[in-house]
């Protein structure tokens, strides 16, 4: 098995379509088709289900996927704790959840590329529930993450955004004509939501738990799209970052105030006991600048 092979699997499952990944790769539908169909035939079992319009995971790929992204996750970490051994140069490392657009995270890493072009560094995609324990294991600098579950003691952050998750609903949902919605009120509901591997699921979860009861999970996704389409058809709600919803604007779908203040701001991070290299001491410096104007 090659890791290149994981990452062609992960990025169907991430676009959802084989010709996506293959467009994400700069490679060929067949040629991307015919190495899943080796990965497949390697470890003995169809890994996604191709009998429909989209394509699926089988239960088997599902098991897969939760190995397939372990393996990807450590062999970044292997090249990142390589790269200051190869390179000799002051570099450093970031993680960050998939939101860098909807935040202006590109915008901020695109100015501190051209006013700092000498610096050398990595930015990492990674889940949610992944970054803390990312950064306790030395395997990052510092992440771009959401603030609810970090602990004072042992972080240092800078805010760089403010949020506060919103009632998503389909516009001929029952609760649309409402100006605002408490949590305990969505008791009744399905609930559309992110990835359980995801700080956002998990924030929904113990908001849900707060207020007597756990939700009735419909469907979970990764993606954000495949989200706002389910809520779109009136097949659940979601509860959502005001900052996602601004982002994607579905025609769909509606938002509504909660009436309970959740916050889910975006900052950036870093263990307060880990030193950092004087080219990421620069990043937050420039960071801490850029979002206080």
């Amino acid at each position: 098995m090659e890791i290149r092979q994981i990452e062609y699997f992960l990025s169907v499952v991430e676009t959802g379509s084989f010709s996506a990944a293959a467009d994400k790769h700069y490679i060929s539908q067949s040629s991307l088709s015919k190495i899943i169909n080796a990965l497949e035939k390697e470890v003995g079992v169809a890994l996604f289900d191709r009998s429909k319009r989209n394509v699926f995971l089988t239960e088997a790929g599902k098991v897969f996927l939760e190995h397939a992204r372990k393996i990807d996750l450590a062999n970044k970490a292997m090249f990142a704790d390589l790269r200051g051994y190869i390179s000799g140069a002051d570099s450093f490392s970031i993680a960050a959840i998939p939101v860098i657009t909807q935040y202006g995270i590109a915008t901020y890493i695109a100015q501190f590329r051209e006013v700092f072009p000498h610096i050398d560094f990595t930015l990492e995609e990674i889940d949610g529930l992944n970054i803390i324990p990312a950064l306790e294991e030395g395997r990052f600098d510092m992440a771009f993450t959401r603030h609810p579950y970090l602990d004072p003691e042992k972080f240092t952050s800078i805010e760089i955004s403010k949020d506060k998750l919103l009632v998503v609903v389909s516009k001929r949902n029952h609760h649309a004509p409402r100006s605002s919605v408490s949590i305990k009120e969505l008791a009744d509901d399905n609930f559309i939501v992110f990835d359980r591997v995801t700080d956002l699921h998990k924030l929904i979860l113990d908001e849900c738990g707060k207020a007597g009861f756990e939700p009735t999970i419909f469907y979970s996704s990764h993606r954000k799209v495949s989200v706002f389409g389910l809520v779109g058809a009136n097949i659940g709600i979601a509860l959502v970052p005001s900052k996602i919803y601004d982002y994607h604007k579905h025609t769909e779908v509606l938002a509504i105030p909660l009436v309970e203040d959740i916050e889910c701001n975006m900052v950036l991070v870093h263990l307060k006991n880990k030193k950092l290299p004087k080219a990421a001491k620069t990043f937050m410096d420039f960071m801490r600048e850029a979002c206080a104007s």
